[in-house]
């Protein structure tokens, strides 16, 4: 029995701990509840795509752990739930964690690759308006990185090794099922393209342009190098425009690139999670979060919002080839070991990520200054009202942050610099 999920603040606790008795029994686990207790996350806006609750279900044999759930769902916001409902992001999600995920497990075991698809967490159930997932932290101990610490080289070896296999697995699997037709036709709208959507476009585009409007107003107030006119230009040349540049990649490289496959689609530091070693302080494990943005197409557009947005400045720019290589390796020995090799050079690869990462520049201008990420955090979707004045409250709270945090403003200057002139040598 399948339960009918409603936004949790309208149910009554019975209704609630009904709810959760029907899922546990679903995925076969049949000792006797005691006890549902749900609390908000209070992350906000660390998931601004829906609102989340943390789970505990107590059983009624002391012996057995109690099991703790992470729970997505609708936000109150009827514009917002407007917005995930036509952006299709709790659908795409819901299919690839119910439908694909347990299908790539039982293929990769078919080819003697028992345990290769190790980066997902487990889905207990999902809908349209809600995925209940392992809480991985108190399950676990998996933690999530803070959105404005960007990875090691040791995180992005672990980080960049899991998207290779996610998009090597989808590949394999692709053509496994005779082509993306009917593996679409199996697991239909994982290629849906969110930006297409003229709510999406209603509500990132004005964001991305008020990311790259900071950055030029920081240069502008800065004693900063000679060449500041000249990356002032450059960045004001996307003012208004920076939508439809990504738009434009994104059509661009579905038709024009030579190898293309499930890709994850917001592949960056707040969509994984990390397991240390307790006594070596070593990552010893990585999940892959938030599969709401699938999309058939280029790996080079994940590889590129992932090393603009998520990546020490350093570490990119000194161990690029590197990372680029461990990539490479992993995706064309995980795609062999399954029976499908991928015909496609190392120079080929390179060629693919310059040509699609155009987006993650983009997309990476929010992280150069900190207030970008710092505006989102507190921002309560059930509480904005339209759609429409998300943007207006992000400007208003990066305002805020540039006002109290003169002096960082001041200290990223040259990252912005920085990040301009590795985009146009790169």
């Amino acid at each position: 029995m399948s339960p009918t999920p409603k936004n949790e603040v309208s149910e009554t606790s019975a209704e609630v701990a009904l709810k959760y008795k029907e899922i546990v029994k679903a995925n076969g686990i049949n000792d006797e509840v005691s006890e549902v207790i749900v609390k908000t996350s209070g992350l906000l806006g660390e998931g601004f795509a829906s609102q989340t609750n943390y789970v505990t279900i107590n059983f009624q044999n002391p012996d057995i752990k109690p099991l703790h759930l992470f729970v997505k769902t609708h936000t109150s916001n009827s514009s917002h739930s407007e917005l995930l409902t036509e952006s299709k992001l709790f659908e795409k999600e819901s299919i690839f964690f119910m439908k694909y995920v347990p299908a790539a497990i039982e293929f990769c075991k078919t080819k003697g690759c028992e345990g290769l698809v190790d980066m997902y967490p487990k889905c207990y159930y999902g809908d349209d308006d809600m995925i209940v997932f392992e809480n991985l932290v108190v399950g676990k101990g998996y933690m999530l990185f803070d959105k404005q610490e960007q990875q090691d080289l040791d995180a992005t070896r672990i980080a960049i090794k899991s998207l290779a296999k996610h998009h090597a697995i989808s590949h394999a699997f692709i053509q496994e099922m005779g082509g993306p037709e009917p593996f679409f036709q199996r697991f239909p709208n994982l290629k849906f393209e969110v930006y297409n959507q003229p709510t999406a476009r209603k509500f990132m585009a004005p964001v991305i342009d008020n990311a790259i409007r900071t950055n030029v107003k920081i240069l502008q107030n800065a004693n900063a190098a000679s060449d500041k006119d000249e990356i002032i230009n450059f960045l004001n040349s996307y003012d208004g425009k920076a939508y439809d540049e990504i738009l434009n990649v994104i059509k661009d490289s579905a038709k024009e690139d030579k190898f293309l496959c499930l890709g994850h689609g917001d592949f960056w530091n707040n969509n994984m999670m990390f397991l240390k070693d307790e006594k070596t302080n070593e990552f010893i494990g990585h999940m892959v979060i938030d599969l709401q943005v699938t999309r058939y197409n280029s790996p080079g557009l994940d590889l590129g919002q992932y090393l603009f947005t998520s990546v020490k400045p350093e570490v990119r720019k000194t161990h690029w080839d590197e990372i680029l290589r461990h990539y490479f390796d992993t995706l064309k020995n995980t795609a062999a070991k399954l029976g499908h090799p991928i015909e496609l050079t190392y120079q080929e690869l390179q060629k693919t990520f310059r040509r699609t990462m155009k987006p993650g520049f983009l997309f990476g201008m929010f992280n150069t200054t900190g207030a970008g990420l710092a505006a989102f955090k507190d921002i309560d979707m059930n509480e904005i009202g339209d759609i429409k004045n998300f943007s207006v409250l992000v400007d208003q709270a990066v305002q805020k942050w540039i006002k109290v945090n003169a002096e960082k403003a001041g200290e990223s200057v040259q990252a912005i610099l920085d990040l301009v002139k590795e985009y146009q040598t790169l």
